[in-house]
């Protein structure tokens, strides 16, 4: 009666893992943004002066996060003046050790979503079978009905003819 086995509704650990590290390369190169939720490995500062950048800059170093790579797509450190103001932009990548942290709270979300995934998908299946086991249900019992009023006509067609 199924098409779909109930193994398919089973938490896939290398779906899991991959979609694991799909995220992980999303988180490498994404800029965190806290009020929207979105977190990364690159986090913007944008500190008012340019010695109060210096400082920052250097805390930031000395507490174990990352210049981006010269390679890269961002700057790690970004300058844009004009006469009325100036706006400094730091780029810098956490720590291995909170990258880490990240991915595994990441991990986390990912797991209940795939797990919530199978559940939505396993409840839709169970509605899908239940509502095929009613059709054939009723179709069985109109095809009974039908097969009543034709044994109840040939007998009364073979009450008339006698």
């Amino acid at each position: 009666m199924s098409t779909q086995t109930p193994m398919q509704f089973a938490f896939s650990e290398s779906e899991y893992r991959a979609r694991c590290q799909n995220a992980k390369g999303f988180y490498e190169s994404r800029i965190e943004k806290p009020n929207a939720g979105i977190l990364g490995a690159i986090v913007e500062f944008n500190p008012r002066t340019l010695d109060e950048s210096h400082e920052l800059y250097h805390q930031y170093r000395a507490a174990g996060w990352l210049p981006l790579e010269p390679a890269g797509g961002l700057p790690t450190a970004m300058l844009i003046e004009s006469p009325q103001a100036s706006f400094i932009t730091i780029y810098l990548k956490k720590p291995p050790h909170q990258q880490e942290s990240d991915l595994v709270k990441v991990c986390k979300q990912i797991k209940a979503e795939l797990e919530a995934e199978l559940e939505a998908a396993l409840n839709a299946e169970i509605d899908r079978q239940v509502a095929m086991s009613l059709a054939k249900d009723e179709r069985d019992r109109l095809q009974a009905e039908q097969q009543q009023r034709l044994n109840r006509e040939q007998e009364v067609r073979d009450d008339l003819a006698a």
